[in-house]
């Protein structure tokens, strides 16, 4: 057995008899890595107060190819974020985040795109500044892009023209989650003569969710929102993401669980 470091975040934690504890962690080289943390609750232990949510962390752990978890050997804690759990937005927007990059990681398979997306948007949660919802929709954008799924938000998924407004809804326009995203009135034909359905969505929450990429893929700053259409974007985000996951994460059930905030009235 040999032993292996890497930078890692815990996605989540199971007691394990009365002092250890079972973790799953996303690992910047070694993708998702689940550990046998012995006597964790310890004080004398080396990883004692170690495994918490939402801090960037360095472990050392050796790896059996015969046995399904590893051994946790030590680690130090290289950020701690005290600000997610002393704030409720922040809490559930960011166990969201682990909850998806938990459905989003593969064991053993190496994903430094989606670390490092998960480690920045953990880092904005401490900005109070930045609202949690927009950290949030951001991630959930950034999330869709690593995995090759980012919706189509100014222009036609199908065809890549422009996709201007409905003639019979001048504030909406054809959208799809199943075609990919916004699509202009031909592809949105050919979309429901193939059996996907088809609705429309307001363009001012498209056009915020494409202001709010480069925020996601950190190569822009943060946006400011009114309540009511970051409550739009973040709907609309999240039932293209559960349509694409094939489930609904229990950390969406609650929001997702009101009325589509994006239906025509």
């Amino acid at each position: 057995m040999g032993a292996v470091s890497d930078r890692a975040l815990c996605l989540r934690r199971f007691p394990y008899s009365e002092s250890s504890l079972v973790v799953r962690l996303l690992t910047r080289e070694h993708g998702r890595v689940h550990l046998l943390a012995r006597g964790t609750y310890r004080p004398r232990s080396r990883t004692y107060a170690l495994l918490d949510l939402f801090d960037t962390l360095e472990l050392t752990w050796t790896q059996n190819p015969r046995r399904e978890l590893g051994e946790l050997v030590e680690g130090r804690i290289v950020r701690r974020r005290r600000d997610i759990p002393a704030s409720l937005p922040a809490f559930r927007c960011g166990s969201s985040m682990l909850e998806l990059a938990h459905i989003g990681s593969l064991v053993g398979q190496r994903d430094r795109p989606l670390f490092d997306l998960l480690e920045r948007s953990l880092d904005r949660l401490c900005e109070p500044a930045i609202p949690a919802g927009i950290t949030g929709a951001g991630f959930e954008l950034g999330f869709l892009e690593v995995h090759g799924l980012s919706p189509a938000l100014t222009t036609c998924a199908s065809c890549g023209g422009e996709a201007p407004a409905s003639p019979r809804s001048p504030a909406r326009a054809a959208f799809s989650a199943g075609a990919g995203g916004r699509l202009c009135a031909p592809c949105a034909d050919q979309a429901r003569a193939a059996g996907r359905r088809v609705g429309t969505l307001p363009l001012d929450a498209l056009d915020a969710a494409a202001v709010l990429r480069p925020f996601a893929t950190g190569t822009g700053g943060p946006i400011e929102l009114e309540s009511d259409l970051l409550e739009r974007v973040r709907d609309f985000i999240a039932r293209f993401l559960d349509y694409h996951l094939g489930t609904r994460p229990r950390t969406h059930q609650a929001f997702l669980a009101a009325e589509n905030r994006n239906a025509p009235r």
